[in-house]
């Protein structure tokens, strides 16, 4: 007993001595968190958080990666030293919870007795809304130390995740803009550019489709390793309402998540608006413009997955810096707050005064403890629930349809098909590939596609994500415009793709094979010498390898329509060395090469690599970050420019092609947005942050002047989405967007996918099927006008209604208009797309387009006798 006693104190006591020594953060930083104008930045957090975890046996931390721009990734586990010594098994336990296919009640419930729950508590996703981040200290230090019942009972029973920043880039660099502008006009003044370095504030629109590392990193904890039965994103919004929102979420509900789960939603929301109420928190509003419907947030998504998520949004402050609120500044916010007064979803308004990043920290403290409290207190209930979801799931699958989500072994662009599954994969999905053929009413079906059962927990996600969404017709009142949805309103993940898919309603009897790894037809050959190597333009991954072979000075031509060979066929030239690469390059990107002894080029053209430029305004376009992220992924070499290298002109000089993304012609022109009824964006008021001279203004006049030099000497533009209107208002291409002046009420697509008929005959559409999802957003459509030079309607809709999922609204307003346009100006062109070509990077069924455009700009006819 002795020895046992002194091994202890050999182990242990230093532990305990170190833990009561370790300081706070007031200690450690020298200043309280949310004292005003002091932030810690993401460096200093990381450290504390290591120093924490040598210091406390209440705490792991873990690094899951890096993030985009390399800074260390983290997440620490909290829970009793017991519990973390023995995470393997409690982790076992999750996993059994949330694939319970042989699992029966008995047995969950000893599960659910030995177990402990798991929550997990994301923070500053948004970096700009910086108080959680400042607020993750503070928590971290008191569970590590604090000795009270509460926190004992939190540690004993539950095991929490917690994620200090999920942008630790974008941490780091507004506590930096903020810090450099302290005491200056630009205090609190937004960060020019993305806080992002390619989503900005979309990095929260990424959790079904996972584009970006960050989400990469986080996803095996949800969905592979962890199965939290509680997920909880702290948030801030504007200033001038409410003080904080938390759940019940507002309608619409969608269809394919439990009311089980969402009941447990509105009962924790409500648990936690009370429980702070009672401790004098006050200005606590529920049921406000956050809604259940749309897929793809981080607190959301879970939903989908039988897991509890937790939306909260704070009043924001400028960053550390305070703000004060006279009697009667404080108003709507939200179609629901039609008022600031009391009613029965917001019982307790904050009177006004002064508002504090302090006080941010004070409230999203007290919401954590309270999500933390209610853990414990409903633990059992909580974790038996997520059992019978998951068992529910899987039963539902077996009993009804849809039964299978079949993905058929032809596809248009395989690599997309085997990128599509990859993504489910990461989203806690279990695929298998068919071993026989097999027939569905009556079509035959070759072996090799791939099998989604729904008899799966994931079941509600499956079907959301394979389904058309059929949104609701929700208006303001009666007679009115329709209401603003929260987000897209449809997001069909193989319509997104252009992938071949279809839900099974009946079910298809066929043996199936586990599989972890995904292709379609053969796979990639070795090729042999030849003199010619063709790649089909079909394949989007077709694009990055060729761009790796123009970036080296590899010979490439682009083929017409010749014979056999598809139009828009890359032809490589061989050289002495070259096959080792090209094979090495095929394997890389899964495009299958064909050798040639002659070159198959009757009519087509000389290829170069593009000299691109991606113009990238101060105020943060989300638009031009996922632009450059598919640029990134498919290997294009671009050149970012700004407002001064467009207005210096002379760009023919260093660029063959520009991309003008998503933007109000206000904003291009001015650097800021505007009201339609006003002349001139309006001067900020005494007092408002000011953005630093530097990052102030648009192009202005000069460079409109530069734009059009650009295109009449023979450069493509490229302009996207509502930037379309420049080219038509500014540059004068002869067009007109129909949908200009139309009101809500007559035209309105938030988000949808709708169907679009293309030329596939055209080099913009090489590669294409000749139908195809596209994302319009309220997105412009046109009639071309009378021109002297071809101006070629690419892509457009038919006369039948074009939506394929979500809503529309004025339907007939787009029959027969161009959505994609091709217009000749002297020397040049002007390329127009009406709807969201690269779409957050999920659109892979309308990439093509986007790259033709941009090769477009670098091709020049070829004659084919004189080449060989």
């Amino acid at each position: 007993m002795r020895l046992r006693f002194l091994v202890y104190l050999v182990l242990y006591l230093p532990l305990i001595l170190t833990a009561q020594n370790l300081k706070a953060p007031q200690d450690y930083f020298g200043f309280q968190m949310g004292a005003d104008k002091k932030l810690i930045d993401w460096s200093q957090i990381e450290g504390y958080f290591r120093y924490l975890d040598q210091g406390s046996d209440r705490i792991q931390v873990v690094e899951l990666g890096k993030s985009t721009r390399g800074r260390p990734f983290i997440a620490a586990f909290f829970s009793s030293a017991d519990n973390l010594k023995n995470l393997d098994t409690y982790q076992t336990i999750q996993q059994k919870l949330a694939f319970p296919f042989d699992v029966e009640q008995e047995q969950a419930t000893q599960l659910i007795a030995d177990g402990k729950l798991v929550m997990l508590l994301s923070l500053n996703i948004h970096s700009t809304e910086i108080a959680s981040s400042q607020e993750s200290v503070e928590l971290a230090y008191e569970l590590a130390t604090r000795t009270d019942e509460k926190i004992s009972a939190i540690l004993d029973n539950v095991i929490l995740i917690l994620i200090p920043s999920l942008n630790p880039d974008g941490q780091e660099m507004v506590t930096k803009w903020y810090r450099k502008h302290l005491g200056s006009e630009s205090e609190g003044a937004r960060l020019p550019g993305l806080y992002h370095y390619y989503a900005g504030h979309d990095n929260n629109r990424d959790w079904f489709m996972f584009n970006l590392k960050e989400t990469r990193l986080v996803a095996p904890l949800l969905y592979r390793q962890w199965f939290p039965e509680i997920v909880y994103d702290q948030h801030q919004m504007g200033s001038a309402g409410p003080r904080m929102f938390l759940p019940p979420y507002k309608d619409p509900i969608n269809p394919n998540v439990s009311s089980v789960l969402l009941s447990e939603v509105n009962m924790l929301g409500k648990y936690m608006t009370s429980e702070m109420t009672e401790q004098g928190f006050s200005g606590i509003v529920n049921g406000m413009m956050f809604n259940s419907y749309f897929e793809g947030t981080m607190s959301k998504t879970p939903l989908w997955h039988n897991m509890i998520g937790i939306l909260s949004e704070l009043a924001s402050t400028r960053m550390a810096t305070p703000l004060y609120f006279p009697r009667g500044s404080l108003g709507r916010y939200g179609a629901e707050i039609s008022r600031y007064a009391r009613g029965a979803e917001f019982l307790n308004p904050w009177p006004g005064g002064w508002w504090h990043l302090r006080d941010i920290i004070e409230y999203e403290k007290a919401a954590a403890y309270s999500m933390l409290g209610f853990a414990v207190r409903f633990k059992e209930k909580i974790m038996s629930n997520f059992y019978k979801l998951n068992k529910e799931n899987i039963a539902k699958g077996q009993s009804s349809p849809p039964y299978h989500a079949v993905i058929p072994a032809k596809q248009h662009d395989p690599g997309s098909a085997a990128l599509m599954l990859r993504r489910l994969k990461m989203g806690g999905v279990n695929i298998y590939q068919a071993q026989a053929d097999f027939t569905y009413r009556g079509k035959k079906y070759e072996r090799g596609g791939y099998f989604i059962p729904l008899a799966q927990p994931a079941r509600a996600y499956i079907k959301d994500l394979f389904e058309v969404q059929k949104y609701p017709d929700l208006f303001e009142y009666p007679g009115g415009p329709p209401s603003r949805p929260y987000d897209f309103t449809g997001w069909t993940l193989p319509l997104q793709m252009g992938v071949k898919a279809f839900l099974s309603e009946e079910a298809i009897d066929v043996p199936l094979k586990t599989c972890s790894n995904f292709t379609f037809g053969p796979l990639v050959q070795e090729i042999s010498e030849a003199r010619y190597y063709l790649a089909e333009a079909r394949y989007n991954n077709a694009y990055a390898l060729i761009n790796d072979l123009l970036y080296d000075g590899i010979t490439v031509y682009r083929s017409a329509q010749n014979g056999d060979t598809a139009a828009g066929t890359f032809v490589i030239q061989n050289k002495s060395g070259l096959l080792k690469k090209l094979n090495a390059l095929s394997r890389k990107y899964q495009v299958p090469l064909k050798g040639s002894a002659v070159n198959p080029v009757v009519k087509g053209w000389d290829l170069k690599q593009p000299r691109l430029a991606i113009y990238q305004p101060w105020r943060a376009n989300i638009d031009e970050g996922w632009t450059r992220l598919v640029m990134d992924n498919f290997k294009f070499t671009y050149r970012v420019v700004h407002n001064n290298d467009i207005r210096k002109g002379r760009l023919n000089q260093k660029f063959d092609a520009i991309i003008i993304p998503e933007m109000s012609t206000s904003q291009l022109l001015e650097g800021k947005n505007k009201r339609p009824d006003e002349k001139k964006a309006a001067e900020p008021l005494i007092g408002a942050a000011r953005m630093p001279e530097k990052f102030r203004g648009g192009i202005g006049k000069e460079g409109v002047q530069a734009l059009k030099d650009f295109v009449k000497s023979g450069g493509t533009l490229i302009t996207l989405g509502k930037s379309c209107n420049f080219a038509i208002d500014k540059i004068r291409v002869p067009a007109v967007n129909v949908l200009k002046k139309k009101k809500r009420k007559e035209y309105f697509a938030p988000g949808a996918l709708l169907e679009m008929q293309l030329d596939t005959s055209h080099p913009l559409a090489y590669g294409m099927e000749s139908n195809v999802a596209v994302r319009f957003t309220s997105s412009p459509a046109f009639r071309l006008l009378p021109h002297n030079q071809e101006s070629l309607a690419v892509g457009y809709f038919n006369e039948d209604n074009p939506l394929l999922s979500g809503w529309l609204i004025g339907s007939s307003l787009l029959a027969g208009r161009t959505a994609l346009a091709e217009i000749a100006v002297a020397k040049g062109r002007v390329i127009l797309f009406g709807f969201r070509v690269q779409s957050r990077s999920q659109t892979y069924g309308t990439f093509k387009l986007l790259f033709n455009a941009i090769l477009r700009s670098a091709m020049t006819p070829i004659n084919k006798n004189a080449r060989n």
